[in-house]
């Protein structure tokens, strides 16, 4: 018997779908068997024919079902061995989808973007440039592997004027995303003996990719103005990752002293530093930081910068500086490897970026999440007052609240999305994830209205002091 239910976000079709395909795997619909007409179970289920056919062409697709002309659709042969769902599975599934579509009013996710804030006119305007572009060249080739010239060209410019990043066009590589560039990396060392040393906490998608590759991690404690450099003292290791202008996710900058000391036990220890300068446009308080590509002097930083933060995380553009002693190991590993970035996206972006839009959009971003910012520090501190220490303000799109009562991370994230709303955890910033303290929540602040601010810490404050 197949249900329909119109309250979930799973479409009509891929309920039907996973409903016979559930029969299948059970046993109800047996080898040989006919699925009911569409037209039948169409109007059985008060919907479109369409929508029917659409389901019996998905299970055709994955050949669970052959369609016979004149006969309709009959169940193919499943191998015994093939793994069977629990038959609750699908209800599940519905179940989740509701909790988590329907319940859930105000979500602090870390790394979405408001919309409202995407600069949509004049993106567009890049777009036709870049068609235009397209139309007068004779013919259409693959992007260069490294990167558009024109797109090297207008972020190096940029760099240079913003960051103090010297490095020539050619030194730069676009990249898929901030995760495919720590790919590049990690393969351009895999003859080394694979060690790298990584903050802790820091970010997990990097740690991850570095796990897939099998290097020996070495964790580094953050303090209070960034890594620690007695830490790595004795280090030996050949890559150090670490986000120096805005440490994720404790927001820690890292000091101009600790800064000439990391350089120089750089260039002693041979170690390259990996820069990932993730969101350094979004500081509120002060101008940027230097970066630390910007004071080396031996060439030992690899900079890795996104426009994920300061553009949009859908557009999966993201960009290595290299250093010269690395370009030649990069050339040899990746001369035949094509830009995966599309030739449209990277000429629109250039084109975005040398207009002088792309400067002019930063400094709206700015003070669009500075008011946001501000807000939520001013509402949590009405609200929470001395019962909350904030951490990881003045920059970025987050900050870490440490509640102070007896209530664990766990239940406090429990409690929140009881009343639904979604706080997050930190562990998996940690290695040892039971070394995160014990109530420490993320707060991802770019998509919730700066009204919604207070009353949300309101039912908060409720929910965590309930007895």
């Amino acid at each position: 018997m197949i249900y329909i239910d119109k309250h979930t976000q799973i479409s009509i079709y891929e309920q039907i779908y996973i409903s016979l395909k559930q029969e299948i795997f059970s046993g109800s619909l047996k080898f040989g068997d006919k699925l009911p007409a569409t037209r039948k179970l169409a109007t059985e289920l008060s919907i479109g024919r369409n929508t029917v056919d659409k389901a019996y062409q998905q299970l055709v697709a994955e050949g669970y079902v052959t369609a016979i002309l004149g006969s309709g659709f009959t169940v193919n042969k499943i191998a015994p061995e093939f793994p069977l769902p629990k038959p609750d599975d699908f209800h599940d599934y519905i179940d989740k989808s509701k909790t988590q579509s329907c319940f859930i009013r105000y979500d602090f996710k870390y790394g979405s973007i408001d919309n409202s804030i995407f600069p949509h006119k004049q993106w567009r305007k890049s777009i036709n440039n870049a068609l235009i572009t397209m139309e007068s060249s004779p013919y259409i080739n693959y992007p260069n592997r490294q990167g558009e010239s024109s797109l090297q060209q207008s972020i190096s410019t940029y760099l240079r004027r913003s960051r103090g990043v010297s490095c020539s066009p050619s030194q730069i590589i676009i990249t898929c995303g901030h995760q495919y560039s720590m790919e590049i990396i990690a393969n351009m060392f895999e003859s080394s003996s694979r060690r790298i040393a990584i903050e802790n906490p820091g970010y997990d998608g990097v740690r991850i990719v570095f796990q897939n590759h099998n290097y020996q991690l070495t964790p580094i404690s953050v303090e209070k103005d960034g890594i620690s450099i007695d830490s790595i003292q004795d280090l030996r290791t050949e890559l150090l990752y670490l986000t120096p202008s805005h440490q994720f996710p404790t927001g820690a900058v890292l000091s101009i002293a600790k800064r000439h000391k990391l350089l120089q036990w750089a260039y002693n220890t041979n170690t390259y530093l990996i820069e990932d300068d993730y969101d350094s446009e979004l500081r509120y308080d002060t101008n940027p930081i230097p970066s630390l590509q910007s004071l080396d002097i031996h060439g030992r930083t690899i900079y890795a910068g996104t426009f994920s933060k300061s553009l949009s995380p859908s557009m999966r553009v993201a960009y290595l500086v290299l250093p010269p002693s690395l370009m030649d190991t990069y050339k040899r590993y990746y001369y035949r490897y094509n830009s995966q970035v599309s030739f449209l996206q990277q000429t629109a972006l250039a084109d975005f970026i040398s207009s002088g839009n792309y400067e002019k959009h930063l400094n709206r971003l700015r003070t669009f999440y500075r008011k946001r910012q501000n807000a939520l520090l001013t509402a949590i501190h009405e609200v929470l007052g001395n019962t909350a220490n904030i951490s990881g303000e003045g920059a970025g799109m987050h900050i870490l609240l440490t509640i102070k009562n007896s209530l664990s991370q766990d239940e406090l994230i429990k409690r929140a999305e009881r009343i639904g709303i979604r706080v997050y955890s930190t562990a998996v910033n940690y290695m040892n994830p039971m070394d995160c303290p014990h109530a420490q929540i993320l707060l991802g602040f770019a998509t919730i209205p700066i009204s919604k601010f207070k009353p949300i810490l309101q039912e908060l404050y409720q929910v965590w002091n309930e007895d």
